[in-house]
């Protein structure tokens, strides 16, 4: 064959191997992995020393895509090893054959490129910044490269031959032979991160490891080539301790928001009663300068009476709301379950509030179509339905309030109905938010916190609590609550 035709032949044959190698690094599998094989076993036979076939293999590695420099390398490593077989065949043929044939000078060639190839895979593999070592099956280590040596402090020739637990501290030695030896049982390549001791403190590596197989699919040995990402692992959890602290920090942000809204719509509702109570009792006083022998008329005493018993309802219910605020957000709602009949406990809050809801001019009717009773918290359960029965009231028009208790299968139903301005659609799931308060042209005032207690205390149940509106005008709360955990159902009279 020509100069021109041999060239010709090794051009073709490093356009192959460069292509192989490119499939196999981008997962092709054990196909490309075979065709290296078949390329080495050409090279052999056509001539193609070692040396030259490892610069085609250095040529193809340089050219490789930039996909991720330790899983590439890995592969890469692989990919060389299994398409030198063909030349350890050939080195034992001509073995065999310079004993046969005493060809000892060519046989001594031969054992000097193998050398020179194997001394520039070890230059390329001792000039990374990665660390590689190579196995048998048995785990004796064949094969480390430099930084190897620098990263456990220990030279080669300690290494070469022993075990892990040799040359290794005991704890880093237990887990990379356990990584190594799952790595062997499956045949597949792993990766895992593995923590190592330095003088700096621990480092965190990355490492790929990967079976070495031979012609026939079995398993000789391991590669393992770990990079150091303890630089990348700070800073994600220097980025990750910055992302809490900023969410802390809008967390606490968001909640003196809320602080100083609450405040402020505590500050100017407490001021309006007590504004309206001192204008009162300075008429009182003026009344009483000005006409200190002449009566005041039963009508004019009982209307600012009305006025400032109005007002003192609407500061006892802004304190009460104040309370139960503070109440729940304290901390996580305890409740104190017992038995409770839900019929007998909405009565109750009813005759507390009649003096209120008289002054109100609102009418409240109370229908419990059977005893129901079950296992709740008589504390919170009250408020429930004194919050949403000052609502109707507040919102109600003076027109009549329906209040409803029934058991429906496993759960007790309250509902609450009034004729009043009703809630838009907007604002019905808005209302139960912590100091929001339906759109409306009145001012009806209150500091937003009534629904949202409600709420609070019925999801402490277990329970949930929803709105609708009503044709003609109005709105209806429901409640339903679980009977509790000592499973109580609603009681009915024996018929």
């Amino acid at each position: 064959m020509s100069a021109a035709s041999e060239q010709t032949a090794r051009d073709a044959l490093a356009r192959d191997y460069a292509e192989a190698l490119r499939e196999y690094v981008s997962g092709a599998g054990e196909a490309a992995l075979a065709r290296a094989y078949e390329l080495g076993r050409t090279a052999a036979s056509s001539g193609v020393g070692l040396l030259e076939f490892a610069v085609i293999h250095h040529d193809a590695l340089v050219d490789l895509p930039r996909r991720g420099t330790t899983p590439a390398l890995g592969m890469a490593t692989q990919f060389f090893a299994e398409s030198l077989s063909p030349y350890e065949m050939t080195l034992r043929s001509y073995q065999a054959n310079a004993r046969l044939l005493g060809l000892s000078e060519t046989l001594a060639q031969q054992n000097a490129e193998i050398d020179r190839a194997r001394e520039q895979l070890r230059t390329i593999l001792d000039a990374t910044t990665a660390v590689i070592y190579l196995k048998d099956a048995e785990g004796r280590f064949l094969f480390v490269n430099r930084r190897f040596q620098e990263v456990f402090a220990v030279d080669r020739d300690q290494v070469l031959g022993r075990m892990d637990d040799e040359v290794l501290p005991s704890q880093v030695a237990l887990a990379l032979r356990s990584d190594d030896d799952r790595v062997l049982r499956a045949g597949v390549p792993h990766e895992v991160e593995e923590i190592v001791p330095a003088a700096d403190g621990p480092r965190t590596y990355i490492s790929l490891k990967f079976p070495l197989v031979d012609g026939s699919g079995l398993a000789y040995g391991l590669c393992c080539v770990a990079t150091d990402i303890t630089e990348r692992k700070r800073a994600q959890e220097a980025q990750q301790r910055a992302q809490e602290a900023a969410e802390r920090e809008r967390v606490l942000r968001e909640a003196l928001e809320a602080r100083d809204q609450f405040l402020q719509i505590a500050s100017h509702e407490l001021r309006t009663p007590l504004t309206s109570l001192e204008l009162h009792l300075a008429s009182f006083r003026r009344l009483a300068k000005t006409h200190p022998e002449a009566p005041v008329s039963d009508e004019k005493v009982q209307a600012k009476w009305d006025v400032i018993s109005k007002q003192v309802d609407r500061l006892e219910a802004l304190v009460m709301n104040l309370l139960d605020v503070v109440r729940i957000t304290s901390g996580r709602i305890e409740l104190a379950r017992e038995r409770i009949d839900l019929g007998e406990l909405v009565s109750g809050v009813v005759a507390r509030m009649k003096d209120s809801t008289d002054r109100a001019r609102a009418h409240i009717a109370v229908h419990v179509a059977e005893p129901v009773v079950g296992s709740w918290d008589r504390s919170y359960l009250e408020t429930v339905v004194v919050q949403l029965l000052t609502n109707a009231v507040k919102f109600g028009e003076e027109k009549p309030i329906a209040v409803g208790v029934a058991a429906k299968r496993d759960i007790a139903v309250l509902t609450v109905s009034d004729r009043g301005i009703g809630i838009s659609e907007v604002d019905r799931e808005r209302i139960f938010g912590r100091f929001e308060r339906a759109v409306s042209v009145n001012h009806f005032g209150g500091f937003g916190t009534g629904l949202w207690i409600a709420r609070q205390a019925v999801e402490a149940h277990g329970g949930s609590i929803r709105v609708a509106g009503l044709e003609g005008g109005g709105s209806v709360f429901t409640v339903e609550l679980p009977f509790g955990a000592e499973g109580h159902a609603a009681v009915r009279d024996d018929r």
